[in-house]
């Protein structure tokens, strides 16, 4: 920066200033060390004091004063004066690089902002300058301008606040008349009543809610004793007490809280007021405000509604039907019987997610819909779903539900019914109905293979008898023996076929009981073996076998021999008259194995599911004899028996029957 001054002779100051600026330029060359007094005067001088060469601008020389203020050093001399001006605030620079570029005129008086940068200890902040400046001359004689100055922030900083504090003092007296004059309005207005006593229980407020609810004009009631006036007689020493306890220890529980208590109007009638209470002190004296509210109509909606609420509350404590409220998962309110339901107490059911007392299979279905229907979408208003009882009993219940507020919580009101005993009766009917179907196609069968059955024997019958009729005398004894023959196998057939008839319907009425009793199971073969010899042509296919049979075993022997004869006769009856039948029975713990196997036709897979159904037969025995009754009389004599029988079979490969039975060794 260049200045060019035009400058007269210099005054005392400006020569004593000159003489400074002889001092070496170098950053070493110290004042004190100088020797020249007037140095030491500016190292110790508050102000700020620097020398500018009034050619270049640059800064020759600085005291400490100004190091501190600018953050520029000594031991930096001489430096441009540019680094001065670039501190200036910008809306101080233009006129202050003006005014440098003239010679300072006397009593040269500026003032101006700058922008101290921040430092490691301190932040950068803007500061007010004011600068003074005159023109001197350095030890040379060359033309040297000399600027002093100090901060004078602080005066600034203190008139603004000074002008703040009074700026806003006189908005708070502006504001506070204004509250006043609002809050005098409001209490006028106010649907409370409010009203003022003193220490002694004196009124002196009372507005326009107050001359409504209790009846006194205010012109009337200040100047009153409170006590008097509105409290009634029952409440008036602890009223009084309260004020005298306050006034003592500054303590009352009445106070700044919100109480219900009675009240009297004029005419002395009694009414329930909530009322609250706050002390105020103005100078050494207490006053005590309070607003009122009439709570009476409040208070008899209050008792109408607990007794709406204790009526129906036992009617829904009373009611055969479960009531459940939930929301979030969890139960609400249960009323006795939703509890009844389920086995649980109240604690337990309300202490866990309700999804946890449904059966784990209905889970999914109830919570979905739980979700949805507090979603507000669309939702199967009845349906049924089953819930574990504290017992372990699966109970079957059906559930209508609402969506509805619950403490201020959207929540479902549950209706649920115990359909347990329903859905069984349903069960049962449809079982019964099953069984009058299956026992319709059972009497189809019967009458299609009765009348099918009992006709051959019959024919043969009558028409051996007709033979008899007509050429018996003549007739040879042996023919007339071959023919009573044919006779006794159809009566015979017959009587077998009445049998097995009769030994289903003893089955199926339940007229057989399992009896088991200590008996060898070779004995038992031994013994079908016998009765096969004499009621079939052909026994003597059958090969019997037992393995580790021989210990004796607890069996009951007549269901044990129904199912070897009924398998071993379908055996010889299916298959061919030279081909083999095999009977093995082994034994393996508390089981029994009996396998009965031939090589005959075979069963079709189509015909598996039905095999073991009353006079079912299969679609391949032709014009092969026979019920169908045989192997269903099997069937019910091994689940008499505990046991079970398995089949494996091909079409033309023959048939192999397993059968497996409960049959623990004797003691």
């Amino acid at each position: 920066m260049k200045a060019h001054f035009h400058y007269e002779e210099s005054s005392s100051a400006g020569a004593m200033l000159a003489s400074m600026s002889d001092l070496p330029r170098a950053a070493d060359a110290a004042p004190a060390q100088a020797g020249d007094w007037l140095a030491q005067v500016a190292t110790f001088m508050e102000e700020m004091l620097w020398i500018c060469d009034a050619a270049s601008g640059r800064v020759i020389f600085a005291n400490p004063a100004f190091e501190r203020f600018w953050g520029l050093y000594a031991k930096d001399l001489p430096f441009s004066g540019d680094l001065l001006s670039e501190r200036i605030h910008p809306q101080d620079r233009e006129r202050m690089l003006r005014l440098r570029r003239e010679a300072p005129r006397p009593g040269h008086s500026e003032e101006y902002q700058v922008n101290l940068p921040g430092t490691a200890v301190k932040p950068g902040r803007t500061a007010r300058v004011h600068e003074r400046a005159f023109a001197s001359t350095g030890s040379a004689g060359e033309p040297t301008v000399t600027y002093m100055a100090r901060d004078v922030s602080w005066q600034f900083d203190t008139t603004a606040q000074l002008r703040a504090e009074i700026s806003r003092r006189t908005d708070a007296e502006r504001n506070l008349s204004d509250a006043t004059q609002r809050l005098e309005a409001l209490i006028a207005s106010a649907n409370d009543a409010v009203i003022t006593i003193d220490e002694h229980s004196s009124i002196i407020d009372w507005n326009n809610a107050a001359e409504r609810m209790f009846g006194w004009r205010r012109e009337e009631a200040i100047g009153q004793t409170l006590t008097e006036l509105i409290i009634p007689p029952s409440y008036r020493a602890n009223h009084q007490a309260g004020i005298k306890k306050f006034l003592q220890d500054g303590t009352a529980p009445i106070f700044n809280r919100r109480v219900e208590t009675l009240a009297l109007r004029r005419n002395r009638d009694e009414f329930h007021a909530e009322l609250s209470i706050w002390p105020v002190k103005s100078g050494d004296r207490f006053t005590f405000s309070s607003f009122i509210r009439d709570i009476s109509r409040r208070k008899a909606a209050e008792r109408a509604l607990a007794e709406s609420e204790a009526k129906y509350r036992k009617v829904v404590e009373n009611v055969n039907e479960g009531i459940l409220v939930t929301a979030a998962g969890r139960i609400l309110y249960a009323n006795p019987r939703s509890l009844a339901l389920t086995g649980l107490d109240d604690e337990t059911a309300k202490s866990k997610p309700f999804i946890e007392f449904i059966h784990e299979d209905d889970r999914e279905r109830v919570l979905g819909n739980h979700m949805r229907r507090l979603r507000g979408e669309p939702v199967e208003n009845h349906y049924q779903f089953r819930v574990i009882h504290r017992s372990g009993e699966v109970r079957w219940l059906e559930i209508s539900a609402v969506v509805f507020e619950w403490q201020n919580t959207p929540a479902t009101l549950n209706f649920l019914t115990d359909v347990t005993e329903r859905r069984q009766i349903e069960q049962d009917m449809l079982a019964a109905l099953a069984r009058e179907r299956e026992l319709s196609e059972l009497k189809s069968r019967f009458v299609a293979v009765a009348s099918h059955e009992f006709r051959t024997p019959l024919a043969a019958i009558l028409s051996s008898i007709e033979l008899l009729d007509d050429y018996g005398p003549r007739l040879p004894d042996s023919e007339r023996k071959e023919i009573v023959g044919l006779i006794k196998n159809a009566v015979t057939r017959m009587n077998k076929m009445v049998e097995q008839v009769l030994l289903t319907s003893r089955l199926e009425a339940g007229r057989f009981a399992f009896e088991p009793k200590p008996c060898s199971i070779s004995d038992v073969l031994v013994q079908v073996a016998s009765e096969m010899d004499q009621s079939h042509p052909q026994a003597s296919r059958i090969a019997m076998r037992w393995e580790g049979a021989e210990q004796v075993r607890l069996i009951d022997a007549k269901l044990l021999g129904h199912i070897l004869v009924n398998l071993l006769g379908n055996a010889l009856k299916y298959s061919p008259p030279d081909s083999a039948v095999t009977c093995t029975a082994s034994a393996d713990g508390e089981r029994l194995r009996v396998s009965v196997a031939d090589q005959g036709i075979g069963i079709p897979q189509a015909d598996l599911p039905r095999l073991f159904e009353s006079f079912h037969r299969g679609t391949n025995v032709g014009n092969i004899q026979g019920t169908g009754m045989g192997l269903h009389i099997v069937k019910e004599c091994v689940d008499l028996h505990r046991g079970t029988i398995a089949v494996e079979s091909e079409p033309g490969q023959g048939a192999t029957f397993h059968v497996l039975l409960h049959a623990p060794a004797a003691n």
